[in-house]
């Protein structure tokens, strides 16, 4: 039973709220490797490291996949924050039970959809 017995929910902050922004700040770090790790070998073909048709085909596969990686990287800050925004400032303090503050938030799936 989530009440005290009369019908009355205790309403506490939602430790979620502080849980998401923590877990943002955790992969945040992972999230810049994600948008700049191919940073140095476009540079380096644009400088003129190799040339020539192959080296053009190469350097747009490498642009697109570049371009790929920031938007997966984007988009997965953008489902963090989403998350955030989706959850109640308060929230029953039974729904709190085994919600730990500081515990990391699972986060499911890489493509899982939704």
């Amino acid at each position: 039973m989530c009440d005290d017995g009369t019908g009355h929910h205790e309403m506490v902050p939602n430790p979620r709220r502080d849980q998401i922004p923590a877990t943002l700040a955790r992969v945040e770090p992972d999230l810049e490797v994600l948008r700049t790790v191919l940073d140095p070998a476009e540079r380096a073909m644009s400088a003129g490291a190799w040339t020539g048709r192959p080296a053009d085909t190469f350097g747009e596969g490498l642009s697109g996949r570049a371009r790929r990686l920031a938007a997966a990287a984007d988009h997965a800050r953008e489902q963090i924050l989403a998350e955030l925004a989706a959850e109640p400032e308060r929230v029953r303090r039974c729904e709190t039970v085994g919600v730990l503050p500081g515990w990391p938030l699972p986060l499911g799936t890489v493509g899982g959809g939704g």
